[in-house]
């Protein structure tokens, strides 16, 4: 019988690798490279752009042009948008963490709750179908991102299940903390912890102590 529960999955290093193989952090190395950056770990440097909250492509354009001046990248915003979809398609990800995430649908409600930028949705929905899940909850589309206490706010309000009756499982430590300080049942795990992943999910689900 299906429970009256949520489980709430982040995206990155669950289902999408940052740990293994080919990582995001590779695919911005390499996108920027192609660019004329030739400097790597450009992924922390771009933190301050704050791009998983940009909402439109209109604007992402705007920040763009920023970067663009930054790293002194060659090519428009139509040749970024190509070269990064080239180099973030080539991303590793889990397939026997995504099969299980939906295996779940017949026991409870599942969803998404991930940081990423509107450039990533049509990759995510590659690959792991976002019809499969009952609710989608995306930085960008929020204009908030974890681990900000926020976002968990408004999730809740768009859900109608009890705090007690959601648990969150997320790769990074400040996000499992500051949700669990929310009031949300959380695991902190990645996509190669697959069977603690399930331990979780499964006593979640049992209300397994």
């Amino acid at each position: 019988m299906k429970k009256n529960k949520l489980i709430l999955f982040d995206w990155g290093n669950i289902v999408e690798s940052h740990t293994t193989g080919y990582t995001v952090y590779d695919a911005f190395d390499d996108l920027f490279k192609d660019l004329g950056y030739k400097n790597k770990k450009v992924y922390d440097k771009l933190s301050k752009y704050h791009l998983s909250k940009i909402p439109t492509i209109k604007e992402f354009e705007i920040t763009f042009n920023n970067i663009k001046k930054e790293f002194n990248l060659r090519g428009d915003f139509k040749n970024f948008i190509d070269r990064y979809n080239y180099y973030f398609d080539k991303i590793l990800y889990y397939k026997n963490v995504r099969d299980y995430e939906i295996s779940l649908r017949d026991k409870c409600y599942i969803g998404i709750l991930s940081n990423l930028t509107i450039l990533d949705r049509k990759r995510l929905d590659k690959q792991v179908g976002l019809k499969n899940y009952d609710y989608v909850f995306l930085s960008f589309e929020m204009g908030l991102k974890k681990p900000d206490m926020e976002i968990y706010n408004k999730v809740q309000l768009e859900i109608p299940f009890a705090k007690s009756d959601v648990l969150f499982i997320d790769d990074r430590l400040d996000n499992v903390e500051s949700a669990k300080e929310y009031g949300w049942n959380v695991e902190q795990a990645t996509g190669l912890e697959l069977e603690k992943i399930k331990k979780s999910c499964e006593e979640f689900i049992e209300c397994i102590k």
